[in-house]
């Protein structure tokens, strides 16, 4: 199923983070995330975008770090 908006998904390393928004780029799923605090207080700063890989039912996500490529989310989302 993947992942949804205004769901807080926590990483391996414990940081937590609420999905704001997706889009569909080039056949692959983004999502514009923020960084939550061990509080679930939302950090303001740390706004970033990941990337959803799908392994069977397993969830992943990677940092989008290509600043082409994140001007370009940036404009879609």
């Amino acid at each position: 199923m993947g992942l949804q908006i205004n769901t807080i998904i926590t990483l391996s390393n414990n940081e937590k983070y609420i999905v704001l928004n997706e889009v569909v780029f080039l056949s692959k799923k983004y999502f514009r995330v923020i960084k939550m605090d061990e509080k679930k207080v939302i950090e303001t700063n740390d706004i970033v975008i990941f990337l959803e890989e799908l392994d069977g039912l397993d969830i992943y996500v990677r940092k989008i770090e290509d600043k082409k490529l994140l001007d370009q989310l940036t404009k879609l989302l």
